[in-house]
């Protein structure tokens, strides 16, 4: 059994501590413009074997109004254990009992009409086997002992990724992507792609966010992906104005351009843990010319030169699997050369009768957004593509 001494604190400011971005006081207060309420504690654990502290960011999700609703408190990327216990499979039991005794120390400082605390626990294996033998752990362990956990059907964060280790030099990154990677950067440049950067505050920067969002209803449309307001955007990147005088993390958008036509653009978070693809949208137009390569690229640099020592492409397929719908994003992401990593995903914490018809509810939603919406977009897109031919 753990115990735990919880203290509540204030968001504060955006001080970039080094955490994990999701845990940061910059992302709790950009969630808190679009629809999460963030608590922020300050924890201390501690039974015979083990004693350690960490901040915590908690976001809450009411859905419903007044009587009838329920609310959902959420843990990004949280708990880490220690290094020294940092076997993580072999600790799959300790972290069970660890999940299940923190929330009932939490639940006295979340919602009354809570009906789950949902976790991704921050643990990279490198093989999707040692992944799935961690998550079964857990299954078993909570099976056998009667304890609620619940591995879910949907995860909020992308389980699965490519770290590039970016602390070594440009000339050693380049040679350990693949060659064709490393053809298709010289080919953008040679062809004369052009990749402009913009922070909050830049001269360009409106334009250049309507450019993306264009792109990214093309992608949308295309991938049969779904896509936030361009407002969601927006308040990330002028947040990032207010976060950066606080030293907070950093927000670019990137647009890559040749000619009069924008073919590409990310947006990517620099912190002092981790650089971070998290948004990218491309055209339909000139796709030869790789403008997706040289993007990367540059960002990379750019994070290098900021001093993240990893970049997260943040998403992909589990494996190589030629027939997954997006095995091409498979095959790019993992051909810079970067570390493939494996997450557990998200697990719920039930703590109300009205768990189970929250999750039905939410893997019906989960169905007709991946599946049932999937279908039809993909069949208008080939309608209309039919129709232009």
């Amino acid at each position: 059994m753990f115990t735990f001494e919880i203290t509540p604190s204030h968001t504060g400011l955006y001080t970039d501590s080094g955490s994990r971005f999701l845990q940061s006081p910059f992302w709790a207060s950009f969630k808190a413009a679009h629809g999460w309420k963030p608590l922020c504690f300050e924890i201390t654990v501690k039974n015979k074997d083990i004693f350690f502290s960490f901040s915590c960011s908690v976001l809450i999700r009411i859905f419903g109004k007044r009587q009838v609703s329920f609310s959902i408190a959420y843990i990004p990327m949280m708990i880490e254990l220690p290094l020294k216990y940092s076997d993580t499979v072999g600790q799959a039991g300790v972290y069970t009992q660890l999940l299940i005794d923190f929330v009932a120390a939490l639940k006295p400082y979340l919602p009354g009409n809570t009906v789950c605390v949902r976790f991704d626990p921050p643990f990279d294996f490198y093989t999707c086997e040692t992944r799935d033998l961690f998550v079964n752990s857990l299954k078993i362990i909570s099976l056998t002992n009667h304890l609620k956990i619940v591995k879910t059907k949907v995860d909020i964060q992308p389980p699965d990724t490519v770290l590039l280790d970016i602390t070594q030099s440009p000339d050693v990154m380049l040679s350990a992507m693949r060659s064709k990677w490393r053809y298709n950067i010289h080919l953008a440049e040679k062809k004369g792609v052009i990749v402009h950067t913009y922070k909050a505050g830049d001269q360009g920067i409106e334009n250049a966010l309507n450019v993306f969002y264009d792109l990214y209803r093309t992608t949308a449309t295309r991938d049969g992906i779904a896509l936030h307001s361009k407002q969601y955007y927006s308040d990330l990147i002028s947040l990032s104005a207010s976060g950066r005088l606080s030293g907070g993390p950093l927000i670019s958008l990137y647009v890559a351009s040749h000619e009069n036509d924008y073919l590409a653009a990310i947006i990517t978070l620099f912190s002092k843990r981790e650089a971070v693809y998290l948004y990218g949208a491309s055209s339909n137009v000139k796709r030869n010319l790789m403008p997706a390569y040289l993007l990367q690229w540059t960002a990379i640099n750019d994070a290098k030169k900021y001093g993240s020592p990893v970049y997260d492409f943040y998403g992909m397929p589990p494996s190589d699997d030629k027939n997954h719908p997006m095995y091409g994003l498979y095959l790019f992401k993992t051909g810079f050369g970067g570390k493939i990593v494996h997450r557990p995903g998200s697990i719920d914490v039930p703590v109300s009768r009205m768990y189970k018809f929250y999750i039905v509810a939410e893997d019906i939603r989960a169905f007709y957004h991946k599946k049932i919406k999937k279908l039809f977009t993909h069949s208008s897109a080939s309608s209309h593509a039919g129709r232009e031919k």
